[in-house]
């Protein structure tokens, strides 16, 4: 007859069957013992059957036995195996991704300065960059002087009253921030990619300045002597008040205290504290509405304030604040509502940590100075 051998003893076996002593088989031996015992019992009894049908029987009982305990083998097997190509793959496909792209420790943030400063560009041709030197002092013909710090730009007017004087330009690139003090006292906050040009003294009998980008004036009082901002085809002339304008998409002119009268060719409109007049200057239309001042405003508090607005239009701000290009590589997200209310940090990147907080489904990619926005 053909027995298996495998895991099986049989000299063992034989030996046990003779004396009783089960305790050194090991598990298909014992299964075996205990199967060659039922085969005595039966044979034993008054239903005794042949001895080659009563073979078949227990080698079919073997067999059975044996063919589990291989399936329990190559399943094991089997398990390896998987187990080991899943580890492969995944330490393939990690090392695919530390080639592709930088490890968690190693993610690019939005960290860098601005990569151009705050210039101020004399009537005569002399530039002055703020922060090349701790001061500097320059007298222009006129006898004003002006000094220029990390705290800004002071003029301080002369006693020569020649009426004309040389225009001034200060330019305020993206990512930075001025303060100036003009000539008659006028104090402004320029925003950044913005532009004021102003004459270096004030010898007429009106105060023009002219705006490009973003301001917040405080205008010292002088009833002799209007001041009056050129911005984008709109004028706004006051005496004495603090208000904001914006020429970054259409002219927003918002009024803080005071009384200013804005006009746009043929239309003008008289604010009071707490209103905004809006130019479309496509349109040719001049609008009043009543806002929140602080909206526009808090910028030149040092804040970053924006109300139910679309994260399409906080990253254009916000690009403009810190130097930074934003690409969406999902459109969905330009079209978010969100509110945010912070003190503006020094780069941008907690910025981008706070939106993340208050979205939580975006992700921000750092490359150099553009930004890339993402879902998960």
């Amino acid at each position: 007859m053909d027995t298996p051998e495998k895991d099986i003893n049989w000299e063992k076996l034989l030996s046990i069957l003779e004396d009783g002593e089960t305790t050194a088989l090991n598990e298909d031996e014992a299964a075996m013992l205990r199967a060659a015992r039922e085969m005595q019992n039966r044979v034993k009894t008054t239903d005794k059957f042949p001895a080659e049908e009563g073979w078949q029987q227990f080698v079919a009982a073997r067999e059975a036995r044996t063919m589990k305990v291989m399936w329990r083998r190559r399943i094991a097997i089997a398990a390896a195996a998987a187990a080991l190509l899943v580890t492969a793959g995944v330490w393939s496909w990690q090392k695919h991704l530390s080639g592709a792209r930088p490890s968690m420790a190693a993610v690019v943030k939005a960290d860098l300065p601005a990569t151009t400063k705050v210039q101020i560009v004399m009537g005569n041709g002399q530039t002055i960059t703020l922060g090349d030197k701790d001061s500097a002092i320059r007298k222009d013909n006129n006898g004003t002087q002006v000094q220029v710090d990390s705290a800004g730009i002071v003029y301080q007017a002369g006693h020569n009253k020649k009426e004309v004087t040389t225009m001034d330009a200060l330019v305020v690139p993206k990512g930075n921030q001025a303060h100036i003090v003009l000539p008659d006292g006028t104090e402004v906050w320029v925003n950044a990619a913005s532009k004021l040009t102003y004459p270096s003294a004030f010898n007429s009998n009106k105060r023009e300045v002219w705006l490009e980008g973003e301001a917040f004036l405080d205008v010292a009082a002088n009833v002799q002597q209007p001041f009056i901002v050129h911005a984008k085809g709109t004028t706004t002339e006051v005496l004495g008040t603090s208000f904001n304008i914006s020429t970054y998409v259409t002219v927003q002119t918002t009024l803080t205290s005071g009384k200013v009268n804005v006009s746009a060719g043929t239309a003008n409109q008289i604010l009071a504290p707490g209103q905004q007049a809006t130019y479309n200057e496509a349109a040719g239309a001049l609008q009043k509405q009543a806002v929140d001042t602080r909206l526009y405003t808090a910028w030149k508090d040092g804040d970053i304030y924006f109300e139910d607005a679309t994260l399409g239009n906080i990253m254009t701000s916000l690009g403009r604040s810190f130097d930074y290009d934003f690409k969406f590589e999902d459109a969905t997200l330009e079209q978010v509502n969100i509110t945010l209310d912070i003190h503006k940090p020094t780069t941008l990147q907690p910025v981008l940590d706070r939106i993340k907080q208050t979205i939580g489904n975006i992700n921000f990619r750092v490359e150099g100075r553009t930004v890339f926005i993402s879902r998960p």
